[in-house]
């Protein structure tokens, strides 16, 4: 059997003029805190349900939070919280994780808390969060994907080779190609083309942008009637087949 250890979440602070207390910590609270730190230690899914026994209690000195558990565990804690000291950020972890710390300082910097963290194999705290540390998540502001675009072409050159898409969704966008991207095929100024370009989407407003070329799409604004019907037709068929829709979705989508 593996060696045992424990770690702690250890939260200082008032409540009116008197320090706080186990009796002062709501079990919602706790409930949170629990979950909180199961998530911390084990991310994700198949994590959680991999992960060993752990056992929880509160004790007097403020409010400490203690998990009980197999050193392995321990150590992950450990090298979690002091990578996280030593960074003096949060950007370096994965996203579960990176939350799980935000609200930790979030917390403490709202109700004015000392969250201190500590383990058997220290009597020091690993890591300690206060309303003067800055342990938030960096909320991202854009992503990275690939467009399929369509628009009127209504310039092409420059110093940097580029041209103007002028597009419904998003008014103009600028597009950088190569020269020889520019000058293959045919003229294509002042006419409707769709593109297929690498680039940031903002994530505020859903626009475009330092989007480089793939290549073109001859835009073709006409289809055929009959086969979209056909592909219709032969879809809903196969979408009869599944008795439970909502449950077929959520299994595809991992839920």
């Amino acid at each position: 059997m593996e060696e045992q250890g424990y770690i702690e979440v250890k939260i200082d602070g008032t409540v009116g003029n008197k320090p706080l207390k186990p009796i002062d910590i709501d079990i919602a609270e706790i409930k949170e805190i629990i979950s909180d730190v199961e998530t911390f230690l084990y991310p994700t899914r198949d994590k959680k349900a991999e992960r060993p026994h752990i056992s929880y209690k509160i004790e007097e000195g403020s409010a400490r939070n203690i998990f009980y558990l197999p050193i392995s565990g321990v150590l992950l804690f450990n090298g979690l919280s002091t990578e996280i000291k030593n960074r003096g950020n949060i950007d370096f972890l994965d996203n579960k994780r990176a939350e799980i710390i935000d609200k930790f300082q979030r917390r403490a910097a709202e109700k004015n808390l000392d969250i201190s963290f500590y383990s058997s194999t220290t009597k020091e705290p690993i890591l300690k969060i206060s309303k003067d540390t800055e342990y938030f998540k960096v909320v991202a502001t854009f992503i990275e994907t690939e467009f399929v675009l369509y628009g009127k072409v209504n310039e092409e050159g420059g110093n940097n080779p580029n041209f103007h898409l002028l597009t419904k969704e998003y008014g103009k966008l600028i597009i950088s190609a190569t020269e020889e991207q520019l000058l293959e095929g045919e003229k294509r100024l002042f006419k409707v083309y769709g593109v297929r370009a690498r680039g940031k989407q903002n994530l505020t407003d859903g626009k475009p942008y330092d989007l480089k070329l793939i290549d073109y799409i001859t835009y073709n604004p006409n289809y055929d009637e009959h086969k979209l019907d056909l592909l219709i037709q032969r879809a809903s068929a196969n979408w009869n087949k599944i008795a439970k829709v909502d449950s077929w979705l959520q299994q595809i989508r991992g839920l």
